[in-house]
């Protein structure tokens, strides 16, 4: 799933859930988007680049099939626990329970990882 997916997406639930409370309504936001800075910081990790242009360079060319001469690398999975259901939703949910403020960031969570198992095969980060 495409970050300007999860963007919309989050955008217009946070609309329907919190109409007239914008902070509740930028939290879903932020639940949903900001989860995949872990593939930022996992490509960072592994490549030494910290720049969002080459995060963003290394997207586009990642799930092409190799090419004769093409010898740029790559650099496996760039996923984290983060975006293991099982593993983040009772993290995520505990937290919102314990902490009802942060329902809204759960929802938001809740979303993405729907949406990114929804359309596995496709291409997804």
């Amino acid at each position: 799933m495409r970050f300007r997916t999860h963007l919309i997406t989050s955008l217009l639930l946070g609309a329907v859930c919190y109409p007239r409370q914008p902070v509740q309504f930028a939290s879903v936001v932020v639940g949903g988007t900001l989860i995949d800075l872990d593939h930022l910081v996992i490509y960072a990790l592994r490549t030494g680049d910290w720049s969002i242009v080459g995060a963003l360079r290394y997207d586009r060319y990642r799930h092409l099939p190799l090419q004769p001469g093409d010898h740029r690398p790559r650099y496996g999975f760039l996923r984290s626990w983060l975006h293991r259901p099982l593993l983040s939703l009772p993290l995520c949910w505990g937290l919102a329970w314990r902490y009802p403020a942060l329902r809204p960031v759960a929802l938001g969570v809740t979303l993405h990882l729907i949406l990114d198992r929804r359309w596995k095969g496709s291409v997804v980060h």
